[in-house]
């Protein structure tokens, strides 16, 4: 029925387009009409465009020309994404009001696909690590995490489909994981930036969080490419990843265990023990292997490079609003002021010695596994939780992913991290549609 139609993926959804069984304004007010049901539990919006997305909506059905890729299909962006007219405010009251005249190059592919732009979500401030206000679709007194708070919320709950967040450290894997559904960072400079308010030029992602691989899939087709605005986009030929990211079973897994298990919770470890272990039954070489860098160096540069840059974007507006900005981010820019110029160069020296190393292991093995998340989701006023986990793969810019395992104890969902080689996104979301269909690791929607 098209009132239940807010509980399809996006590729479901765009089948039913294309059969002609459902119509892009019903899958619209499907959406909207869980929003309303739902928003003041989850609290994932800080815009809902329903005029606009509902004359996009009629637009699609009534074009008579060829149908883009993504004609029809709802998709929300975290609000440090330009939009144009919507707000971006990233949180914060020193942006309060602002509305961009331009889309951000994200925002514009998937506009010129044909993509219905529904809002905007929560983002943390500055998209850093103050919880924000969102609450944990599957448990309310728990952290979506952050900073892709919104998006990761929204997308469990069943309100949009698919949506956009952004990765500095964690943000789009973390939250994904703890909201239990797919989170996709490609490798650093794949989707463009453009348009984007920055943490760390060095390491900021834009990444996708859905119900399923396939989304991410066709979501990347249409993002994925060079951008004059953002002199890290790679030039390097983008892929129908739809098409070439079948579903195909492992061959060699590097299983990261002494790397991560120690510092996970029990609980945690014992989930990804047995991920491993399903693997392995399945037909996968799984074999344990080590970070080529030590783990607390590199979180140590992690922490250098983002403060650094995050104090060099922020810095004059900084000075003189130090009281508009919350608790961690003022730390964090406050500490990057003071990093001596030695101490970054230095970070950014490990930074490249760590991808040059990991991407030699993956070039022994097809994927990296590990747990995404260091323990279950915090109390939500108290945290967005510890992005430890997914820094390797974030500082060194290789694709990831994660996957729901499951749900724990307070019916908090679990998840697992796959890294793969640069550019093997195509490889790294056709082993994710395998997991998907053959061991049952698939995102249900919350049921609030």
């Amino acid at each position: 029925m098209a009132a239940e139609a807010w509980r399809l993926t996006l590729s479901e959804g765009l089948r039913r387009l294309s059969e002609g069984s459902l119509t892009a304004s019903d899958w619209v007010r499907a959406l909207l009409g869980r929003i309303d049901s739902c928003e003041g539990r989850v609290r994932a919006w800080v815009h809902v465009d329903r005029e606009g997305a509902l004359a996009a909506a009629k637009a699609v059905e009534g074009s008579r020309a060829g149908k883009p890729p993504l004609a029809g299909a709802p998709v929300a962006f975290k609000d440090i994404i330009d939009v144009q007219g919507m707000p971006r405010e990233a949180n914060s009251p020193l942006y309060k009001g602002y509305v961009p005249r331009k889309d951000a190059a994200a925002a514009a592919r998937l506009r010129a696909a044909g993509a219905i732009l529904l809002g905007k979500t929560v983002t943390t401030q500055f998209a850093t690590s103050d919880p924000a206000e969102t609450f944990n679709p599957w448990n309310p007194a728990y952290s979506p995490g952050g900073s892709s708070s919104g998006s990761a919320a929204a997308v469990a709950a069943g309100m949009v489909p698919a949506a956009l967040g952004s990765q500095t450290g964690g943000s789009v894997l973390r939250p994904s994981a703890f909201c239990g559904v797919v989170g996709f960072k490609p490798t650093y400079g794949r989707i463009p930036r453009t348009g984007m308010v920055p943490v760390s030029w060095t390491l900021d992602h834009v990444g996708i969080i859905a119900r399923s691989a396939e989304d991410a899939a066709r979501l990347l087709t249409v993002l994925a490419g060079p951008d004059a605005g953002d002199d890290a986009s790679l030039d390097a030929p983008a892929a129908d990843y739809a098409s070439a990211s079948a579903p195909r079973r492992p061959a060699r897994v590097c299983f990261l265990r002494e790397d991560f298990l120690p510092r996970a919770s029990r609980e945690v470890a014992e989930w990804t023990e047995r991920a491993a272990a399903r693997l392995k039954e399945r037909g996968a070489a799984v074999e344990e292997g080590r970070l080529p860098v030590d783990f607390d160096l590199l979180h140590a540069a992690h922490r250098v490079i983002m403060r650094v840059e995050a104090a060099a974007y922020h810095g004059r507006m900084f000075r003189e609003n130090m009281d508009a900005y919350l608790p961690e981010v003022r730390h964090n820019i406050s500490g990057g002021l003071m990093v001596p110029a030695v101490h970054y160069a230095q970070a950014l020296r490990l930074r490249a010695r760590l991808a040059r190393e990991t991407q030699r292991l993956l070039e022994r093995y097809e994927l990296v596994l590990s747990p995404s998340m260091v323990e279950a989701p915090p109390v939500r006023e108290k945290s967005t939780g510890n992005a430890l986990f997914q820094e390797p793969l974030t500082q060194s810019g290789l694709p990831a992913i994660t996957l729901p395992l499951g749900r724990g104890e307070g019916n908090l969902p679990i998840g697992v991290q796959l890294g793969a080689g640069r550019l093997k996104e195509a490889e790294l979301l056709g082993v994710a549609r395998w997991c998907e269909a053959e061991l049952g690791w698939r995102s249900e929607i919350a049921p609030l």
